[in-house]
């Protein structure tokens, strides 16, 4: 019973901490998110996919021109962290983008913070290039709308894709 409880009270760090890193960037101090499947990437058992926030999506208060965004990365293998969520900023005409921060947390609902390159760079990565997308060019019609929710019921739903 002790085990139930340890996992719920985690659970309840968990939505707390989420809350507190996706909706810092929002407008809203609501834990709701608008949430868009923006990419994903793996093979049978090890998928992983890119999740991003369309309410983390305001102007910069560091850059000038600048747009803030969340995503989040849910992962399936189980030897893997949950979710990492990355901050960033992006800059449309430029086509570049950095990492404000990154936080990763594990399946048992420890958070550790992800080492990030704040350096302005070009937009390569895939799911990075899907990111700026979704900043840049909102209508894209290549992103899943997910709908509006609280994050926890995101990464919920997410994972339960991963077996469907």
């Amino acid at each position: 019973m002790s085990f139930y409880s340890g996992i719920n009270q985690r659970r309840l760090l968990l939505v707390a901490l989420l809350s507190v890193f996706t909706c810092a960037w929002a407008n809203d101090s609501s834990p709701t998110g608008d949430w868009w499947i923006i990419y994903g990437d793996g093979a049978p058992g090890k998928n992983v996919t890119y999740v991003a926030d369309r309410t983390s999506v305001t102007p910069s208060k560091k850059t000038k021109g600048a747009q803030l965004v969340a995503v989040t990365l849910v992962y399936e293998e189980l030897g893997k962290p949950m979710i990492d969520v990355y901050n960033m900023e992006v800059q449309c005409p430029a086509h570049k983008f950095r990492f404000i921060n990154g936080q990763s947390v594990s399946r048992m609902g420890s958070l550790r913070h992800l080492k990030v390159s704040e350096k302005w760079q070009d937009v390569k990565d895939p799911w990075v290039q899907r990111s700026a997308e979704f900043v840049c060019s909102p209508k894209s019609k290549d992103m899943i709308a997910m709908g509006k929710m609280e994050y926890m019921q995101m990464i919920n739903i997410t994972q339960q894709m991963f077996f469907k």
